[in-house]
């Protein structure tokens, strides 16, 4: 096996890991709902918002797991859709139509309504980070100043509010602002460097 194949090979894991994972947890989530009186009609959305919350995700992943939570959903249930295709099937062939519209439909708002959950759980989260970011800011570090963006990264790190996709991408981020702006300050101290030179070596005009 090549390093480009152990490199996607990993990729591959963790993505499994990074969905699969919280999606099973959604889908144990969505079942143990479905029989709670009133309940069970919500019971995809809940199973998708426990499985974004699962994945501490916050970065616009929500939908995609509950997606796949819902999916998860409906292959479970495919042995009891089959069994009532084949009962509809020995009544008549409308029933059977009638099973599999249903069935169809019910596909479709497992799926829509795990994603929907999914996605709110997203949003709440993301808000509730921002308003602890804002907080942060607001309040000195323990070293006695205010911490930088690339501490608080850490910090939210190390309490296990992002994944480590997510520190990843957000640190690479904060590397090349600073880097940017680093360039940008040393340029402008060399500029100040140069203008005292350039007023001595010139000559007022009566002078001349």
């Amino acid at each position: 096996m090549t390093g480009g194949e152990r490199v996607r090979g990993g990729q591959i894991q963790r993505w499994v890991a990074a969905v699969f994972k919280p999606a099973g947890v959604g889908v144990g989530v969505t079942v143990l709902a479905s029989v709670v009186p009133f309940v069970g009609l919500l019971a995809p959305a809940i199973g998708g918002g426990v499985a974004s919350q699962v994945k501490k995700s916050g970065d616009g992943s929500g939908p995609r797991i509950g997606v796949v939570t819902g999916a998860l959903v409906v292959l479970l249930s495919l042995p009891m859709t089959f069994f009532a295709v084949a009962v509809a099937a020995t009544v008549s062939p409308i029933a059977t139509v009638g099973v599999l519209g249903m069935a169809l439909i019910g596909a479709v708002y497992v799926i829509g309504s795990s994603a929907l959950g999914g996605y709110l759980a997203d949003e709440l989260a993301e808000g509730h980070r921002s308003s602890k970011d804002a907080t942060r800011q607001l309040t000195p570090a323990t070293t006695g100043g205010s911490a930088s963006p690339i501490e608080r990264l850490k910090r939210r790190y190390v309490d296990g509010e992002i994944d480590d996709d997510e520190f990843e991408r957000r640190l690479e981020r904060l590397v090349t602002i600073e880097g940017v702006g680093k360039q940008a300050g040393d340029r402008g101290v060399k500029g100040r460097e140069q203008r005292p030179n350039q007023r001595e070596t010139t000559v007022p005009a009566h002078e001349r």
